[in-house]
């Protein structure tokens, strides 16, 4: 990033939609405070719901976090435990337990940390010359799965300081110069937030400004992208957009949308070139996602620069491109979005006067399922199964990293594999759950075309 957040105006009211709707969660026995609001959201499961927060202050720390494991029912809050008066950056969890934050210094310097523990405590993973002060600056942190991460920095040292793990996290290595695209300028960063995965495949808009002290200097930006999990990486040429990409979202490795403030642009082969969207209905720029599966994308936030009622707020959807945005509702505020399926996404918003509300749950279907030729023809068996191994008899066209996820009944991942091209040549992968407990399990297929589940059952 280097020195500009994402400014979000607040405003706390509700309206009913005419596509699916939002619900409002957190009622019940609030832990989190009155007035704080959603930096980030991650959805993890149909349970399992991680936010970063920060109060609605001026000058605030975005230092603290929210998570749910039963569907967004109750919350529970608490903080981010790192370096002093550091800020988090991005947040990315991998179950009910474990997840790391990315943070950086208002003055400089980065680091991650990680929870094995549900947030209750967090340790530093990177070493002191990782995202040095004050030069370093964390922007993001991702993970591909429970092993392979990667995590953007500003530039240093010349080049772009961006790290990986193989090992969870427990070590991370810098990508060579040699592997990474030059920056512009001494005045091209990343961006706190602005990234996109799908499948092996990352995007990173960055920041580039005339003046890194004045965010209306902008200059032309551009969008990095690598194709296997961070190791090496490509740079498109400048986009239309000026001074930095806030958010981006694909809905494959084709089709992405991209934007800075209200102004929308759009790629249609993989990032390599950008073009300016014209569209019609109210995009909101606060947020973005594209809903796995479909061709669809969801917006939330503000649909104007400058908000003068509660209608300047709200939620829209488009299914071509980006062109025409429907609104799902208008009148209420929300800051983040996070769809994991067509039927299992979170809003973040703001926390009222007594701590309660701050999230809402999305009840519905999105339509233009991609899903379901995802699953097409894959066939699991035994199922249910009595010794907890299930022999999957995989769909034709796929490739090498798509991945095998199983969750519990409350969310938690339990098994993750990438397949690998001899399981894809011969069609077929077993899944050993032997040492799970009976019950009830959900195996998620999530390849470049789609996302698909299918529900196992343990005897």
């Amino acid at each position: 990033m280097k020195k500009a957040l994402l400014s979000l105006g607040l405003f706390g009211l509700a309206a009913a939609n005419a596509h699916g709707q939002w619900v409002l969660q957190n009622t019940t026995n609030p832990q989190t405070p009155p007035s704080y609001f959603s930096r980030q959201i991650q959805t993890v499961s149909a349970t399992v719901v991680w936010q970063l927060l920060q109060e609605a202050t001026s000058g605030s720390s975005i230092n603290t976090f929210s998570r749910t494991t039963d569907g967004g029912a109750t919350w529970v809050f608490n903080s981010v435990n790192g370096t002093a008066n550091y800020s988090a950056a991005g947040i990315h969890a991998l179950d009910a337990n474990t997840a790391f934050v990315a943070q950086y210094g208002a003055q400089g310097g980065g680091e991650i940390v990680k929870t094995t523990n549900g947030g209750t405590t967090w340790t530093k993973v990177t070493t002191a010359t990782q995202f040095p002060r004050t030069a370093g600056f964390a922007n993001w942190v991702y993970f591909f799965d429970a092993n392979n991460g990667v995590s953007l920095g500003d530039p240093v040292g010349g080049y772009f300081e961006v790290y990986t793990t193989s090992n969870g996290g427990t070590t991370w290595t810098r990508v060579p110069q040699s592997n990474l695209p030059t920056p512009l300028d001494a005045n091209e960063y990343g961006l706190v937030g602005s990234y996109f995965a799908l499948g092996n495949t990352i995007w990173a808009g960055t920041t580039h400004l005339q003046d890194p002290n004045d965010p209306n200097s902008g200059l032309p930006s551009r969008i990095l992208k690598s194709t296997d999990r961070g190791l090496t990486w490509t740079a498109s040429p400048v986009t239309p957009l000026s001074g930095g990409i806030s958010r981006l979202a694909f809905v494959d490795q084709n089709n992405g949308l991209a934007f800075q403030g209200g102004d929308l642009i759009y790629t249609t082969n993989g990032g390599a070139t950008w073009q300016t969207r014209s569209y019609t209905g109210n995009f909101n720029h606060f947020d973005i996602d594209a809903v796995p599966g479909t061709s669809t994308y969801v917006s939330v936030g503000s649909s104007v620069p400058t908000v003068t009622t509660a209608a300047d707020y709200g939620s829209s959807y488009s299914t071509n491109g980006g062109q025409t945005w429907i609104d799902i509702d208008r009148g209420r505020y929300s800051s983040s979005v996070d769809f994991i399926s067509r039927s299992v996404g979170y809003a973040g918003a703001q926390t009222d006067n007594l701590g309660a509300g701050g999230v809402y749950k999305y009840t519905g279907t999105i339509t233009a399922n991609k899903g379901a030729q995802t699953l097409k023809g894959l066939s699991v068996y035994p199922n249910p199964s009595a010794t907890g191994v299930f022999e999957v008899e995989l769909t034709t066209g796929l490739k090498a990293g798509a991945q095998v996820r199983v969750f519990d009944a409350v969310g938690r991942q339990v098994y993750s594999q990438s397949l690998n091209p001899t399981a894809i040549a011969t069609q077929r992968t077993v899944l050993d759950l032997s040492q799970e407990k009976a019950g009830l399990y959900t195996l998620e297929l999530r390849t470049e075309a789609g996302v698909g589940q299918q529900q196992l059952v343990i005897q």
